[in-house]
């Protein structure tokens, strides 16, 4: 006796004897077509532990503009415009004392204050006058 599977299945034969090839299901465009890659998400990088640490108070600034950092000897502190451009230099003796920066005469927008001592060098981004 056939398995039940085998019983129900139909022969066919071809003019001459020959069996035909076997169906195969046509492919898809999809399943032909080479899978999408996907970019992996940006990574941050990690922030560096030799960095400076700044600090600038009074964000947004109008008048004065007062940054400390964590370097304990000399400092010398730049405000850049958005160009990369020093539009503002001063060197604090001390990191960790205030300086307290004139910054009234800038025109209105974003800076860039970068603070350098010895080999750390430490970046805030500031808004002034608005």
């Amino acid at each position: 006796m056939l398995p039940v599977a085998a019983a129900h299945a139909q022969a066919t034969i071809l003019p001459g004897g020959a069996a035909p090839a076997p169906a195969t299901p046509a492919a898809s465009p999809a399943a032909t077509e080479a899978p999408a890659l996907i970019a992996p998400a940006p990574m941050t990088p990690a922030a560096d532990p030799k960095a400076l640490k700044v600090k600038a108070e009074v964000n947004p600034a109008t008048n004065k503009l007062t940054v400390r950092t964590d370097a304990a000897g000399p400092t010398r502190v730049e405000v850049n415009d958005v160009g990369g451009r020093p539009v503002l230099t001063y060197t604090m003796m001390v990191g960790t004392t205030p300086a307290v920066l004139n910054v009234g005469q800038l025109p209105a927008g974003s800076y860039v204050v970068r603070c350098t001592a010895g080999e750390r060098t430490g970046i805030r981004r500031v808004t002034i006058g608005q």
